[in-house]
């Protein structure tokens, strides 16, 4: 793949969810990335019917630029980082089974107040 020297329109910026997809790496490691290797970065409001949330955008050019030195072997990510290994795959079960575990013992919870109001 080549790095391409100006990024498409519209392509200045990209979220945390493509650059994990360019770099192969499970989404939760994009900030470490994007900050051990100068990816630069900005907050972006968004509005819907919710109120107003904020997210980090990365710059695209910067990405890519990070994308060529992982191609090349200059950037080596740690394997539990990526989304393509067995240790990574590993991780993000783990993660998934905390998260269950999370809401079943939050639903739990909620049962136990609503029996021990009656």
């Amino acid at each position: 793949m080549t790095t391409p020297e100006v990024p498409p329109p519209g392509l200045n910026w990209v979220t945390a969810d493509k650059a994990a997809t360019l770099w192969t790496i499970r989404r939760k490691y994009v900030p470490q990335v994007a900050s051990a290797h100068g990816v630069g970065t900005k907050e972006q409001k968004s509005y819907g019917t919710l109120g107003e949330s904020t997210f980090t955008v990365y710059s695209y050019a910067e990405v890519q630029r990070v994308v060529a030195a992982i191609e090349s072997g200059e950037v080596v990510l740690d394997p539990s980082w990526r989304a393509d290994t067995e240790e990574g795959a590993r991780g993000a079960r783990r993660d998934a089974l905390t998260t269950c575990g999370c809401l079943v013992l939050m639903l739990a919870v909620v049962i136990a107040i609503a029996l021990l109001a009656n």
